[in-house]
């Protein structure tokens, strides 16, 4: 999908076009809820006992348009103004998914109807690696020099939220931690990342299948996704170890024949460390600098 500052050079200037440039700080957070829960099985992926189809497939449901709404909600009710900033973060989560579905991702897409469809949704337009994305990158790093200042010099309206607010935001988190456990099963029956096609070990062979982004180690010709599992690539492949993606089908439960495959490089990885680290800053200098909260 494409990278953080990818999102920012598009809904930065659509914020100041549309909002007024109002709370930026919300807006740069909104860009990021998508993604929230892929960051976070990056921690738990190297966790011990946790088994990677349960955690792929909860991360794939909390990181819908369905699931973004609950912690949204949640977000705004701790400010003064929940309503404006509630449809702001909304507003720039089924942004970030729409610009996510524009890329070609193997194997990916985003979840828009949950919980009424799994569909995923993908319009296979440009490669990550495109110079579109690579200049709309540079992009998102001038948008953030030009105005770094406002945005940090922004009031976040952050309020100590009453007994009854802060109830329903506990719900809300609860839900949206707990709710993605309910729709595993329409996850695994949708196929969505082909998590079934994996999970069916002995029942592989001839069966079409999708990686996205794996690890391809050259010298004995395997890959590992996130399932843990290696397999074996046969067919026409890159001469050198690197990232990408494949399609083809299994010849055997771990030999896949490579129909077609796609290089990546790594700068899409480093431009989104980056552009959450330079958000995070700009949260961490906003709430150092922001006024005491009062009863709201």
């Amino acid at each position: 999908m494409p990278n953080t500052l990818v999102h920012i050079a598009i809904q930065g200037p659509l914020n100041n076009l549309l909002n007024k440039g109002s709370y930026p700080q919300w807006l740069l957070l909104g860009c990021i809820i998508p993604d929230i829960p892929w960051i976070l099985q990056r921690i738990f992926h190297v966790a011990p006992g946790i088994d990677p189809y349960i955690l792929r497939l909860y991360s794939l449901n909390q990181a819908s348009l369905f699931f973004c709404f609950f912690i949204a909600a949640a977000l705004a009710l701790t400010t003064r103004r929940p309503g404006p900033i509630f449809m702001l973060l909304s507003l720039n989560s089924f942004l970030h998914l729409l610009l996510d579905a524009t890329q070609i991702k193997w194997a990916n897409g985003v979840h828009l109807l949950v919980p009424f469809s799994w569909s995923m949704l993908r319009f296979d337009w440009l490669w990550p690696e495109h110079y579109f994305y690579l200049g709309a990158t540079m992009a998102g790093l001038l948008f953030l020099a030009c105005y770094w200042r406002k945005i940090t010099a922004t009031e976040l309206e952050i309020v100590r939220p009453t007994a009854g607010k802060a109830a329903l935001i506990l719900g809300l988190l609860l839900f949206y931690v707990a709710g993605p456990v309910l729709f595993f099963n329409q996850a695994v029956a949708a196929d969505n990342h082909f998590a079934r096609t994996l999970m069916a070990a002995s029942d592989r062979a001839g069966k079409y299948i999708e990686l996205d982004r794996v690890f391809f180690a050259g010298e004995d010709k395997t890959v590992r996704p996130f399932s843990g599992e290696i397999f074996t690539l046969q067919g026409l492949l890159p001469a050198k170890s690197g990232l990408i993606s494949v399609q083809g089908y299994f010849t055997a439960a771990k030999t896949i024949q490579v129909t077609r495959y796609h290089q990546h490089t790594q700068y899409r990885a480093m431009a989104s460390y980056l552009g959450l680290l330079l958000i995070a800053a700009i949260w961490i200098h906003s709430l150092i600098r922001r006024r005491s909260p009062t009863p709201q």
